[in-house]
């Protein structure tokens, strides 16, 4: 096939450049309270602290139990869930 050949006038005037897009919009002011008004700040709700149950024992208590069975076994490792369910379960039923 054979390519088509455009050819240029030197005469022919460039395009217009590009139209430069228009400014924008200046964003509107928020508008200034009454005087002698307050503004009302809405306050976070407190975080509730983790409450156990009555007879269920304390993270703390049963993380120190634990440690304990684990210093009265000689320190050996890869007893540590062991140790903590079965210091949970000796505190559960101590209370």
């Amino acid at each position: 096939m054979a390519k088509k050949t455009t050819t240029r006038s030197k005469t022919a005037e460039p395009k217009a450049e590009a139209q430069e897009a228009p400014a924008p919009k200046p964003r509107a002011r928020a508008k200034a309270a009454p005087k002698g008004k307050d503004k009302v700040v809405a306050k976070a709700a407190p975080v509730p602290k983790a409450v156990s149950a009555p007879d269920e024992p304390s993270d703390e208590e049963i993380r120190l139990r634990a440690y304990h069975r684990y210093l009265e076994r000689g320190g050996g490792h890869g007893m540590d869930f062991e140790d903590w369910l079965d210091a949970k379960r000796e505190l559960q039923n101590k209370k």
